[in-house]
């Protein structure tokens, strides 16, 4: 099971509880189970500052529906959206449930091979960077993973699903690497030293690249196949579309004039030296002595639960939303430094 995201009534966003099935012809595809409307945590009871249980009403709507489940998967998949101050005190405990050890069975490499032939490039170029932070994946894109096998027996739903999730671990500076690797534009620039320095690459044919890439895969069908939620549009599947934004409208903004190479690589996320403090605080929606006694995690836990709501995918104004990861650059600045 998992948590899947509809745009409802007035565009907003509607969560689901989710679970990926086994069609009769073999591929995998997914289905509703319950409406969990706008807001997930409204099913998660706090006991306390260190304990939580999920609703029994997911729990009955889940039994009436006759879905096997263990009660820790539910905690697992309702984890996300807990209170980050709740997350952080379980964290400092011990983590969900003990942070226990779990058993894998080992495979050897021809069985490894054999079950991830059918993961997608593009799966593998985005699993593989959000895991190693690195542009440069050649070498490991050849290699059968064991963590890969996490994408296996899914929905193409819930492989986005779990990317969306893992997405909002990235800091903002680190998202122009993130996007040039996952669309392979290294292999478009090759046979260049300098193709994995995305700074140094021409941005008028960078960008033609980037389009040539997302339209084609935009009408991969082993892409889009196999448990892709449908939509009412020929264009762009919303599973793509938050990458047209991101590149555009937020990370791609090109080099600032006046600065060397270096500040413009170290720096190009910085928003003005003309804003206030007073400005950015309000666009977030903190106020001073709460911001002042947050720790840096405290704050990039605020930021991704924040995200999640304010998110164009989920609802959200996209101009808010550049607004908002904007203000969090700036004032993650303040939080390095104070």
């Amino acid at each position: 099971m998992y948590i899947g995201m509809d745009k409802g009534r007035e565009d907003k966003t509607v969560f689901f509880l989710r679970q990926s099935y086994q069609a009769e012809h073999g591929g995998w595809c997914s289905r509703d189970l319950f409406c969990l409307g706008p807001d997930p945590e409204k099913y998660i009871e706090y006991v306390d500052e260190r304990a939580f249980y999920i609703s029994p009403e997911v729990e009955e709507k889940l039994g009436s529906q006759g879905v096997n489940y263990e009660y820790s998967e539910l905690e697992e998949i309702f984890w996300p959206f807990i209170d980050p101050y709740i997350r952080q005190t379980i964290d400092a405990f011990g983590g969900l449930h003990g942070r226990e050890y779990k058993r894998h069975k080992r495979y050897s490499r021809d069985e490894l091979v054999r079950m991830q032939e059918g993961i997608h490039l593009f799966d593998k170029r985005r699993f593989i960077f959000l895991k190693y932070l690195q542009i440069d994946t050649d070498s490991l894109l050849s290699r059968p993973l064991p963590f890969l096998n996490r994408l296996l027996d899914k929905s193409r739903d819930e492989i986005e699903s779990i990317f969306d999730m893992m997405e909002l671990d990235l800091k903002p500076w680190e998202m122009k690497g993130y996007l040039y690797a996952i669309f392979g534009l290294p292999e478009r620039f090759s046979p260049r030293l300098s193709r994995f320095i995305p700074d140094v690459q021409d941005q008028d044919i960078m960008d033609e690249f980037f389009l040539d890439e997302l339209c084609s895969l935009n009408r991969d069908s082993t892409y889009l196949d196999q448990g892709a939620r449908p939509t009412g549009t020929a264009w762009l599947h919303p599973y793509l579309k938050k990458y047209l934004f991101q590149y555009f409208d937020y990370v791609f903004r090109g080099p600032r004039p006046g600065r060397s190479f270096q500040e413009n690589q170290n720096r190009a996320w910085h928003p003005s030296a003309n804003d206030s403090d007073e400005h950015h605080l309000k666009v977030m929606g903190l106020d001073k002595d709460r911001f002042n006694n947050m720790s840096e995690e405290d704050f990039v836990r605020f930021f991704r639960k924040m995200a999640q709501k304010l998110h164009p995918d989920h609802g959200g104004d996209h101009e808010d939303f550049i607004r908002f990861q904007q203000a969090f650059e700036y004032l993650m600045v303040k939080k390095k430094w104070w």
